[in-house]
């Protein structure tokens, strides 16, 4: 099954249309937080009762945010480990409160600190994945309301002008959000981000409205600059799924929480939108709140970032499980590799090139990354060979740092980093079936693909390794 991709975008051909990207995947404030210039890091070290079932300062573990594994300070080292790990390619953040202050005021030191980030990506020869807004902006931009007021969107378009000014020559890979309905579920239904409210599912409609329609006019604005039209601009979308344990009469109430979950967080409100340029908006007893439709149709888009972790099983207690056989992470979900597979087959009719832009597991005890890293490499080395068209893979994370919501307590790093200064940059014994694979098999898309259909009439026996050992 060879599949063809036609751009929804106006930019040229894909760059990267014969390499396959392997790396590693962070966001800059998670590993170096920002000394409360942003809302994350207000919201944090708040007081408001609502900050994740009260666990304020600390959110969730007794270790406070501090500068978290200090990525800000120690970037060289940790591009370097990103390298020795077999990695071509390096995702990361821009922090738009770093970057930005006070509105108006662009911080030179912060701008001159991501070129120095950008030098030590060139002289391995990692490619940049840059992401403009994951999760974080300015606590001057959130007092203004945030994404809640739709004139706030010039704020950001204008934002991307900055950074796209500064940086688009050195940049190819670019996404204007990371996981915007996970940022508007948990901020504004589930009380897991700031700005921190519950059940609020009116207002996160609109914020999710207004970050979609950021997303275009960002993409356009960057497009008109000087060397707009050799940036790849895409969107990356968690892809998650909610599934009610059993079936019978006491199940009724999960399943249909779980159907609501799934079209405010998982897929319904998104893909609808990127199919037809309609963005449609229900809330339960209420009905359709928003409906609103693009007059120029489909959104523009290069790429599709694919964040896949697993899905959410719920018993009757709605409490998070698993089914029969199912190995549960240190998360709220359990391995499923099945579900890698789906999201590429699912994300493909959007006809445009996919990046696998986040995966990876918690798991303190590292007796489980291994199995993860394995199966779910597996899934996505056999939709390339079944024609479809991903170009990279991007491990989340590179070293452990703070897990939002829950801080300190999930382990999802490559490298072991403890709070209490008990460990520092080591490399998991787990880690090293990704480090096989990244250094093993070849960076060459259409080799890769070779490989990827040569293991699979094998039945994966060894992953394709045994022919570049």
């Amino acid at each position: 099954m060879a599949l063809k991709t036609r751009s929804q975008g106006t930019g040229s051909s894909d760059p990267y249309d014969s390499k396959f990207l392997k790396g590693v995947a962070i966001s800059v404030w998670q590993n170096s937080c920002d000394d409360q210039l942003s809302n994350w890091s207000r919201y944090a070290y708040s007081r408001w009762p609502f900050t994740h079932f009260g666990l304020v300062g600390t959110t969730k573990g007794k270790y406070k945010i501090g500068n978290s594994c200090n990525f800000w300070e120690r970037y060289r080292e940790d591009i370097q480990l990103a390298h020795d790990v077999g990695s071509n390619t390096f995702r990361f953040s821009f922090e738009w409160g770093r970057i930005e202050p006070t509105h108006g005021v662009i911080d030179p030191a912060a701008i001159k600190r991501y070129h120095e980030m950008l030098d030590a990506m060139e002289e391995l020869g990692i490619e940049p994945n840059a992401t403009l807004h994951h999760f974080t902006h300015p606590i001057w931009f959130e007092d203004k309301g945030g994404f809640e007021k739709e004139e706030n969107i010039e704020f950001f378009v204008e934002y991307s002008r900055i950074i796209f000014r500064e940086f688009g020559k050195r940049i190819k890979l670019w996404a204007t959000f990371n996981e915007p309905t996970c940022y508007t579920f948990l901020a504004y239904i589930g009380a897991m981000a700031p700005p921190g409210y519950i059940g609020n599912m009116i207002t996160a409609g609109r914020v999710l409205h207004h970050m979609l329609k950021a997303h275009t006019a960002a993409y356009h604005a960057m497009k008109a600059m000087e060397g707009g039209s050799g940036a790849q601009i895409g969107l990356v979308h968690h892809h998650i799924t909610f599934k009610s344990r059993g079936d019978n009469i006491l199940n009724y109430p999960v399943k249909w929480v779980c159907g609501w979950m799934e079209y405010w967080w998982g897929w319904d409100v998104v893909d609808h939108w990127m199919l037809t340029g309609e963005f449609v908006w229900k809330v339960p007893v209420v009905g359709t709140w928003i409906k609103e439709k693009d007059p120029d149709g489909k959104p523009p888009c290069d790429w599709w970032g694919i964040n896949y972790y697993s899905r959410v099983v719920l018993n009757w207690l709605f409490q998070t499980t698993g089914f029969q056989g199912e190995v549960m992470t240190d998360m709220y979900y359990p391995i499923y590799p099945e579900g890698m597979y789906n999201a590429i087959k699912r994300s493909s009719k959007y006809g445009i090139p996919m990046y696998i832009t986040e995966t990876g597991i918690a798991d303190s005890k590292d007796d489980r990354r291994s199995v993860m890293i394995e199966s779910y490499y597996k899934a996505v080395l056999q939709a390339l060979a079944d024609g479809y068209d991903v170009r990279g893979f991007y491990y989340w994370t590179l070293v452990d740092n703070f897990e939002w919501a829950v801080g300190y307590t999930m382990r999802f790093g490559l490298y072991r980093w403890e709070a209490d200064g008990s460990a520092d940059r080591v490399l998991r014994e787990g880690s090293k079936a990704l480090v096989k694979l990244f250094k093993t098999l070849p960076d060459n898309l259409e080799k890769l693909k070779a490989v990827a259909i040569q293991s699979s009439k094998k039945g994966w026996s060894d992953l394709g390794l045994s022919g570049y050992a």
